[in-house]
């Protein structure tokens, strides 16, 4: 049984998967092919990401209470992982752009996932109704769909 992803497991896969091949293609330009370098560009990605969420979260608040309203718990936390996602998928893009022999990948995958955090954490709390919504959509379009009588 294949289960169905949602949008937070789908950027975390994206963030290891990127981190991973960042380390493997790094690792590889060094020392010829290898694989062990991959978990410690996955790791050093996902820990980024961590801790750009926890800054981003942090500002917010701190904006939140300097502005006299209640500090923001996330519940689903959508913002942060996406925004990390497309930070690790962009900065790995830059530095290979910017790299004249594709080096220090895991570096431009790390901050692209830091700043992509801390970015998303931000807008979190409009994030998940936006995606709620264009759930029920999706979902009420696919009932409506296989509702309707085949014509044979």
């Amino acid at each position: 049984m294949i289960l169905k992803l949602d949008i937070k497991e789908k950027s975390f896969h994206g963030i290891l998967a990127i981190g991973g091949l960042a380390g493997i293609v790094e690792g590889s330009i060094r020392d010829g092919f290898t694989l062990h370098t991959a978990f410690p560009g996955m790791m050093l990605t996902l820990i980024a990401a961590f801790l750009g969420a926890f800054t981003g979260f942090f500002l917010k608040d701190l904006s939140r209470i300097w502005r006299g309203m209640k500090p923001y718990r996330g519940v689903n936390n959508e913002g942060w992982i996406i925004g990390a996602f497309m930070g690790t998928f962009m900065g790995t893009l830059f530095q290979v752009a910017g790299s004249a022999n594709g080096a220090n990948l895991v570096i431009g995958s790390v901050f692209g996932a830091y700043f992509g955090a801390m970015c998303g954490a931000f807008p979190d709390e409009f994030i998940t109704p936006i995606l709620e919504l264009m759930h029920a959509e999706r979902s009420a379009s696919l009932m409506t769909k296989h509702k309707q009588p085949h014509n044979l």
